[in-house]
């Protein structure tokens, strides 16, 4: 196939913005040195003053909206990498770290008309506190516990601050603080309605049923991708699909390692999520990226 002057006046552009393959290079420098039009062709755009009304300038505009894209591109990269930055700072950053039960981090006070009163140290970051009725009736059984944070621990102070157990008056029969050794919650106020405790506060497990279904779900896609490979259009749906459970599970290493169990799964679960998020469009535009730039060098 002859390459014609139109050929080569559309690659000029590419040619001085250093945006050609070197085949192409070497092909745009021989036919320059045989072809005295699109020589100056090529000394108007590497030398712009006045562009003669007559000149083309279709490659310009075509080179002009290729480097914006490749801009937005590149912007959009950069933000999407310092989103999935910033998610996994914070998230670790704010992972709590329970606190095992001492008199210096909590004390606590009835009063007279039966109300508990609970005062945390400033080395708190949080509480939990759940209830259930007691079996025989007499009252609420209290389950507590405290975290502390890296972010509270050095980088913003916590202040010292107090909470009513019971703000309606309800008896309180019992409040137990969580043991997250699994050596037995223990019993700080109150009567032990189970002999020796009793009580065994657990890790939830639930991420590890959506880590495995993410898992199960890349193998199944996978398979599908590799089936349908040869089709354009199901590949180019199940590539998308099959991004989504890689991008959760990327999200799980990120905010929780190898570790699946946890005592605060609904943070977790949303923090995963929201880290997911980046990280599937990142895929996405490093995917696109790598396309633009195989078939510019085709």
């Amino acid at each position: 196939m002859k390459i014609t002057c139109n050929v080569i006046e559309d690659l000029l552009p590419l040619y001085v913005e250093g945006l050609t393959s070197d085949d192409t290079r070497v092909l745009v420098e021989e036919h320059l040195k045989t072809c005295i039009d699109c020589r100056k062709q090529f000394e108007l755009i590497e030398n712009p003053k006045e562009i003669p009304m007559d000149t083309n300038v279709e490659p310009f505009k075509r080179v002009e909206r290729k480097l914006f894209r490749e801009r937005i591109q590149i912007i959009a990269l950069t933000i999407t990498l310092v989103l999935i930055i910033v998610i996994t700072s914070i998230a670790y950053l704010t992972s709590p770290k329970y606190l095992p039960y001492s008199s210096d981090i909590m004390s606590l006070t009835e009063h007279e008309d039966g109300k508990v009163i609970i005062t945390f140290d400033d080395e708190v970051a949080g509480y939990d506190i759940n209830r259930h009725e007691a079996d025989n009736k007499e009252g609420y059984v209290y389950h507590l516990t405290t975290w502390n944070t890296i972010w509270n621990q050095d980088i913003f102070k916590n202040n010292a601050q107090s909470i009513i157990l019971n703000p309606d008056g309800e008896k309180v029969v019992a409040v137990y603080y969580y043991s997250t050794d699994g050596t037995g919650d223990i019993l700080i106020h109150g009567k032990d309605l189970l002999e020796g405790g009793g009580v065994v506060t657990l890790p939830r497990l639930v991420l590890a049923y959506y880590f495995l279904l993410a898992i199960l779900l890349a193998i199944l896609f996978g398979i599908l991708l590799y089936r349908y490979r040869k089709e354009d259009k199901r590949k180019y749906v199940l590539e998308k699909i099959l991004l989504l459970p890689i991008s959760y599970i990327l999200g799980h290493f990120c905010i929780k390692g190898f570790t699946t169990s946890s005592y605060s799964a609904q943070r977790d679960f949303f923090a995963i999520l929201l880290l997911m998020i980046p990280i599937y469009f990142l895929f996405l535009l490093a995917i696109n990226f790598y396309r633009r730039t195989k078939k510019r060098r085709g």
